[in-house]
Order: C-alpha cells, then sequence, then structure tokens
C-alpha cells in the first residue's frame, strides 16, 4: 500500500492517537482498500457508545484499533530475507474451497433485553439510524474528490479545515460542503452535488435538527 492509501491510513493512525475516533471513521469510511481497517475502527467506536461512563474501556478499545491498523501498515513487505516467511504464510488466509465449515451447534438462550437489546443493533441499522454518521460519508466523499479531482473541485480549504478541526459541528460540515460544491466545475462539481442531495433527502426524512440550524443561521443572516 502506497501513495494516497498510505498517506490516508497514516493520517488515521494519528487521529486514533488523539482519540479522535469520528476523523478516523471519516478517513476510513466507502473505501474498499480500508474496508478492513474502517471495522476495526467501527468495533472501537461501538465499544465506545457501549461504555460511555467507562472511559478507560473506550481508551483500550481505541488502543487495540490503532494497534491492528499499523500493523497493516508496517508489515516487512520490502524485506528481501527470507526470516519470517514461513510465518508469514503460516497466517495467509486459506482458499475458500480449502476453508473447513463449521457448524455451530443450536444454542437456546433466552431473548436480550434492556440495554443488552439495544447492544445487538446491526451496523446497518445503527448507520441507517445516525444522523452524524452519514454527514461524515459525505464529507468522506468530498474529501476523496477534492483529493482525486483538485483541478475541478477548486478551492477545498472549507473541507481542509473542517476535517483538522474535531470539533466541527454538521452543521459546519454541511455549510462547508454546500460552498465548496458551488464552486466547483465539471464532474467533481457533479459529484459533490450528488452526495450534498442524498444526505440532504435523508436528513429531511429524519426532520434533522442539524438542516433546522443551517436555516436559523440563514434567517438570522438574512436579518442582520
Amino acid at each position: 500500500m502506497k501513495g494516497g492509501i498510505t498517506k490516508r491510513l497514516e493520517d488515521t493512525i494519528k487521529a486514533l492517537d488523539a482519540k479522535q475516533i469520528k476523523k478516523a471513521l471519516y478517513l476510513t469510511e466507502n473505501n474498499p482498500k480500508l474496508e478492513r481497517q474502517h471495522q476495526y475502527i467501527n468495533e472501537a467506536a461501538r465499544t465506545c457508545l457501549a461504555s460511555k461512563d467507562n472511559k478507560e474501556i473506550c481508551q483500550a478499545a481505541i488502543k487495540e484499533a490503532r494497534n491492528k491498523i499499523q500493523d497493516t501498515v508496517s508489515l516487512p513487505i520490502d524485506d528481501t530475507s527470507l526470516e519470517g516467511l514461513e510465518e508469514f504464510m503460516t497466517e495467509q488466509k486459506l482458499p475458500d474451497e480449502t476453508k473447513p465449515v463449521e457448524i455451530p451447534a443450536p444454542v437456546e438462550t433466552p431473548a436480550p433485553t434492556g440495554f443488552l437489546a439495544k447492544a445487538q443493533i446491526t451496523d446497518e441499522e445503527l448507520f441507517e439510524s445516525c444522523q452524524e454518521c452519514h454527514v461524515a460519508v459525505a464529507a468522506s466523499r468530498f474529501a476523496d474528490i477534492c483529493a482525486e479531482k483538485p483541478e475541478e473541485a477548486g478551492s477545498c480549504e472549507l473541507i481542509g479545515r473542517s476535517l483538522e478541526n474535531e470539533n466541527t459541528e454538521p452543521a459546519d460540515w454541511i455549510k462547508a460542503m454546500v460552498q465548496t460544491a458551488e464552486k466547483a466545475q465539471g464532474e467533481a462539481k457533479e459529484e459533490m452535488v450528488g452526495a450534498i442531495t442524498e444526505l440532504t433527502e435523508y436528513l429531511e426524512k429524519r426532520d434533522s435538527p442539524f438542516l433546522k440550524a443551517l436555516d436559523n443561521e440563514e434567517r438570522n443572516a438574512e436579518v442582520s
């Protein structure tokens, strides 16, 4: 992994070192090459959400995710010696056709209630109900467009500043994306507008407070 992927992984590790788990999620979202790393961070995020009253558990989960991602960056792939080759080959996954099929025995357990029931929400359900997550995904798409089509994307300064600031509010993210899209051109503009449209439709269905905050800000600006 070199170039953009390596840089993004390094930025992700720095974010986790700073306990900026939302930023780490942004950096690895919707990228097939970073799917495994994103899953590590997602698991840590779920642990933190389930342990809001215990910072030590959350910090331990973030550290574990950080170390797992660091291992994917620091593999000695450029080493020309044979040292460690046998262990490396042993750790490789078996082809699908040779994987043993494990059939777990049925176990009857009582239906979970209360907190345990909430904890069993699937990743898809968790994401669908997470408005901040949808804003983060849209912002991540904007960052990718800025990196892939810098000439058409124009000035992405607002996106860069928002990404660097861990305290950027969702409403500020949306405002930064709208302003960036307005100045973009060509395919970059089309992709940005598409991302904003998709996000706005989702937030409108959820009667999102983020959109209300933007509306209030615009009304105050018109009055002043």
